[in-house]
């Protein structure tokens, strides 16, 4: 970039520097903004000077952030100037203030081909650089000759070839047949041979995105990158300008190490002897030492180890060994950026190997970083634990990880919480042991434990009759202390009401005492926990007539209490002693043994953490390999299910929402039983209860449209609590999570997400349950899946419940899934819409109304919402006047014709924009009058 300095430009810049508020800065920005206008407007012509001032001006006001619409065309004629400084704020102003979509780059397109074609060097590079920077489809395909051109030209100097070579790999991706592949490798091969080490880092970066994009070929050049990365290993075949602190063009090297993880194996023996060599030469070089300096050495250590995890059970044992020696160096510094690298490439080489021997020698040190202060070490110290776990060490990690638990802090406490329990019962050699050891936990961490660890216990308890005497004498005592955590009163009473006939011929333990020792814990405990404890008393009443007496006066006690649950469930215990004694005893008695075949529900909940920990964007990826028109759509449809909606081994699908005592959706795992004999009731009822303000619908609406825009976005926040969504949607189907986090420092308690589909038969359902208490400051997340059944008007509702601080709260919201989530495209001629938009006249399937906008009207911008965002086609021809947009689609749902086909329903739209009156009259069209209905209220509140 050439040297520019403007008096005015940085006046204007010392000057927002200097403002005191953002009314201040806004008021010298809009200030600035006239005066450019009215230079730009003026008849007499702007000198070269100040076209570039006004320029920067205009590119350091869009960059604070203020929008720009006007000026363009003044950036883009610099573009076609004689000077390099023109030219080069040009292209500048282009790759910041256009994008590849916009029309003004079709004046901009002309001039970067001339520049490509230029004898210039400085016009080649700094086209390629624009070419790069704007990306898209349209503009890649329209330029990618030209950059081919100079990709493989041999003539031209290293600096084009490089540009060349990295512009080129910014355009495979949209367009993976842009270089044919019998002409990109042979090209590869002879940039990669370069002696310029700036073309051969540059090729090499090309050769990463070809590989990602084509993984079976281009191996040919396995032994040209060996080569490469020998002579700077070994020989240090290096310029002076490439040599980094004594390390030979570091960045090259480890470009070469990652290409060569992306080979996989190599079968040339040769080839692999050679590479070995290089290898062994970078792990037997000494560890680097303390200091940024040293940064490009442990880059080149850490990927030369990753090469070797990657080459897995097939590498050669002498360089793991090394491997393993370096990564025990590596988690013995203090330098936490460096230990966490060693732990994790630790980790991903026992996932890789299966086998822990080598690392289980350094198991002392692992444990030790346990109590690091970085908690992202702490982590992957605990993960590497869990890997390396096995019946010999298992007591000592068991032991350390609850010791660990009385001082570990934030979220990792349920985590070790899960993997103690999951370690303790994989292991256990005395199933007496396991159950100790799930007490320990549950005492030191309390309502931090989720219910499925004692759910998990309670299932094998229940299998295992030898341990049910010794596991109901052992929450006798832990029930003992005048106060006790909400888990083990849960955990106690769902054991004694269940197993406690084993110690009530102990004195000390006798029906009496278990009921006091229940008893004493019910006044304090939430509603949850007392709906547990009532079921144990009513299985009291069944086994001890001594206890009768006792139990129903707590039962006509309840029949008058504030929460529905209690009071429906005092009365049903109730009604059971008027049924007779029969049937009451068969009502009660002892919940039978679980299936032994089903995965460990605590598994299934550690997967699930791990994955959002670690970002794990499955809409992301789901969405990006969509694609197609609706006829391919509709084939997926029949050959993949999405969401696994019919697999017998998921949670059950309903129609009708749950939430309700009665028809809760149960768990997935075995124990999900507990959850409706044991498990907590309905929402706080409704009598003084905080809801939703009044004040915050516009809120609400504006978050409605960025959902229905977005992948990811905020459904509700306020000071208590932030509910944000992740979905994606296909054909029918579509997955949505819930991330709810807790804002304040209190525990959110009786904590509920409540859906109701409207109609139920619109819908199947099916989601993940979520704890009933949110700590302060902490997270949880609940997975949707949802289908669509049959034409509705309204989104599932969704209520969430929650009590803090004696206060009941209430929330009416909706999820994010309205109509328009559910269209596919369909592509129309002008000719055929219209006669199929006739056809659909009358019979109520039209519905039309009228939008004022409250933001200034982009029909450009519309029109990418409701084809790229909203799934609808537009139709050719017809909207050649520019106010105007008609689109075609379909509406997805999961129900079946006799034929087995998925039933569709058309959908026809017409937005019509006044600039005038900056207002949208929207028309729809479809065969069902719910379909018209649910697609224009979403046009609505997109357009609005």
């Amino acid at each position: 970039m050439a040297m520019f300095s403007a008096r005015g430009l940085n006046n204007f810049i010392s000057d927002l520097r200097a403002a005191s508020s953002r009314e201040e800065e806004q008021q010298r920005v809009d200030k600035e903004l006239v005066k450019i206008r009215q230079k730009f407007t003026q008849t007499q012509a702007l000198n070269s000077y100040d076209k570039k001032k006004y320029a920067w001006k205009l590119i350091y006001i869009y960059m604070l952030g203020y929008e720009i619409d006007f000026g363009h065309m003044q950036v883009i004629n610099l573009v076609s100037g004689t000077k390099y400084s023109e030219k080069c704020l040009g292209y500048l102003g282009c790759s910041i203030l256009l994008k590849s979509s916009d029309e003004l780059m079709t004046l901009v397109i002309n001039c970067i081909r001339n520049d490509l074609k230029s004898p210039e060097a400085c016009n080649q590079c700094l086209a390629l650089c624009c070419v790069a920077n704007l990306g898209g489809t349209e503009f890649s395909e329209a330029l990618s000759p030209d950059v081919v051109r100079l990709l493989m030209s041999s003539n031209g100097i290293a600096h084009v070839r490089k540009k060349a070579a990295l512009c080129a790999r910014r355009m495979l991706p949209p367009n993976p047949e842009l270089i044919p592949l019998e002409d990109l490798e042979p090209r590869l091969h002879t940039l990669m041979s370069e002696t310029h080490l700036g073309v051969v880092t540059s090729a090499a970066s090309l050769l990463q995105t070809a590989l990602s994009l084509h993984p079976t070929h281009f191996r040919s050049l396995i032994d040209v990158c060996i080569t490469r990365l020998a002579q700077l290993v070994v020989h240090k075949a290096c310029p002076r300008d490439y040599m980094y602190y004594n390390t030979p063009a570091p960045w090259l090297q480890v470009k070469l190490l990652r290409l060569l993880q992306q080979f996989g194996t190599i079968e040339d023996q040769t080839l692999s002897e050679k590479l070995n060599d290089v290898l062994r030469r970078v792990l037997s070089r000494p560890t680097p030492g303390k200091g940024a300096k040293y940064n490009a050495a442990y880059a080149v250590l850490i990927e030369t180890v990753n090469l070797v995890i990657a080459q897995g059970k097939k590498g050669d044992p002498k360089l793991k060994d090394l491997a393993v020696q370096i990564l025990a160096r590596f988690i013995s510094v203090s330098e936490p950026n460096i230990r966490y690298i060693g732990l994790d490439s630790m980790y991903r080489l026992v996932r890789l190997e299966g086998d822990a021997t080598a690392i289980k020698e350094h198991k002392s040190t692992v444990l030790f970083s346990l109590k690091d202060a970085d908690n992202s070490v702490r982590r992957r110290a605990l993960d590497l634990l869990f890997s390396i776990c096995d019946t010999d060490n298992a007591l000592e990690i068991v032991g350390e990880l609850v010791n660990y638990l009385t001082i570990a802090e934030g979220p990792i406490r349920e985590e070790i919480v899960l993997k103690a329990a999951i370690l303790a019962e994989k292991y256990a050699k005395n199933l007496r042991w396991y159950v100790d050891t799930v007490l320990q936990l549950i005492t030191i961490a309390g309502s931090q434990v989720p219910d499925d660890v004692w759910h998990r216990v309670v299932q094998i308890v229940t299998n295992k009759e030898d341990l049910q005497k010794y596991t109901a004498e052992v929450m006798f005592r832990a029930l003992e202390p005048k106060h006790v955590d909400e888990t083990t009163a849960k955990f106690g009473a769902y054991v004694l009401g269940e197993f406690g006939y084993w110690i009530c011929e102990e004195p000390e333990m006798n029906s009496t005492k278990q009921f006091e020792v229940l008893h004493k814990h019910y006044l304090l405990s939430s509603v949850p926990t007392k709906c547990l404890l009532l079921t144990a008393f009513v299985k009291m009443e069944n086994l001890y007539e001594e206890l009768q007496p006792r139990i129903l006066d707590v039962f006509k006690k309840c029949m008058t209490s504030v929460d529905l649950e209690i009071q429906q469930r005092a009365c049903e215990y109730l009604s059971l002693n008027q049924v007779g004694d029969d049937l009451m005893k068969k009502v009660l008695e002892p919940m039978p043994i679980f299936p032994e075949n089903r995965e460990s529900a605590l598994i299934v909940r550690l997967r699930n953490q791990q994955k959002a920990t670690q970002g794990e964007d499955a809409a992301a990826a789901s969405s990006s390999s969509a694609g197609g028109d609706a006829k391919d759509d509709e084939q997926e449809d029949k050959d993949v299910d999405l969401l696994s909606l019919d697999s017998p081994d998921k949670s059950k699908a309903v129609g009708g929402g749950y939430g309700s005592s009665t028809d809760a959706i149960r768990s997935a795992n075995p124990v999900s039983d507990l959850a409706d004999v044991f498990g907590g009731g309905p929402p706080p009822a409704p009598g003084g209860v905080h809801g939703l303000d009044a004040s915050m619908e516009p809120q609400l609406r504006e978050w409605t449209k960025n959902l229905l825009l977005n992948p990811q976005g905020v459904l509700f926040e306020n000071d208590i609590i932030q509910i944000g969504v992740k979905h994606e949607y296909r054909g029918s189907q579509g997955r949505i999570g819930l991330f709810i986090g807790n804002k304040t420092n209190d525990t959110l308690s009786n904590f509920r997400l409540q859906i109701e589909p409207n109609p139920a038969a619109a819908f199947r359902l099916q989601a993940e349950d979520v704890p009933n208490q949110v700590a302060g400051k902490q997270q949880v997340k609940q997975q949707i899946m949802i289908e669509s059944m049959a034409p509705f008007v309204a989104a599932p509702a969704l209520k969430v419940s929650f009590s803090r601080g004696g206060a009941n709260y209430l929330y009416p919201l909706a999820l994010p899934c309205q109509a328009v989530v559910f269209m596919e495209p369909v592509k129309l001629s002008g000719e055929d819409f219209m006669k199929r938009w006739n056809a659909l006249e009358g019979q109520e399937r039209e519905q039309q109304e009228v939008v004022t906008s409250t933001q200034k009207m982009d029909m450009t911008q519309n029109k990418k919402w409701l084809t790229e965002n909203i799934k609808m086609a537009q139709a050719d021809g017809i909207d050649t006047a520019g106010n105007s947009i008609t689109i075609a689609g379909t509406f997805r749902t999961g129900a079946t014709a006799p034929t087995g086909d998925k039933i569709s329903v058309g959908c026809l739209v017409r937005v019509e924009g006044n600039t005038t009156t900056n207002a949208y009259r929207i028309t729809v069209r479809a065969v069902h009058k719910d379909v018209s209905i649910a697609v224009k209220n979403g046009l609505k509140a997109i357009l609005a």
